[in-house]
């Protein structure tokens, strides 16, 4: 399971994106998956700035495929207090899924990723639960269930 509990960060004070993004870098380096967080914090960038990671219902998945990290993850941010991020339906953003996927043989595995979330974030009791989830152990286990992708061996 690419999502894990200590990936997972409820009730969160971000401000901005560039906030979300330095935290993302860093907790990918914390987590081994990467040795640089510059390097994941501008990859985070390129990608942001080609368009916006911003979908709709307040939720935000922004993702680098880059030869910058050697292990595919994904983090979860919940904010207390939404902040703009430029997404499709214009409304502020309180949830956060970043992803990281190592450039080299993960095409399969970045898509699948992108499609799992893509298909859940549309399903009104998958949102409510991101939005509603009282603790990580909680959130966790629904995730657990709901987007089972796996990463490549």
């Amino acid at each position: 399971m690419l999502i894990a509990k200590q990936n997972i960060f409820l009730n969160q004070t971000f401000s901005n994106k560039k906030e979300i993004f330095h935290f993302l870098a860093q907790h990918a380096v914390s987590q081994g998956w990467a040795s640089d967080a510059a390097k994941i914090e501008a990859d985070f960038w390129a990608r942001e700035n080609q368009y916006s990671t911003g979908f709709e219902s307040q939720i935000a998945i922004p993702h680098a495929k880059t030869a910058n990290v050697s292990q595919a993850g994904v983090i979860f941010i919940r904010l207390i207090n939404p902040i703009d991020w430029e997404s499709l339906d214009a409304l502020p953003v309180k949830i956060v899924f970043g992803l990281l996927v190592p450039e080299s043989g993960a095409k399969v595995l970045h898509l699948q990723i992108i499609n799992s979330l893509a298909s859940q974030i549309v399903d009104d009791e998958f949102r409510e639960k991101l939005f509603s989830a009282s603790d990580e152990e909680e959130l966790f286990q629904f995730m657990q269930l709901r987007i089972p992708v796996q990463e490549e061996a």
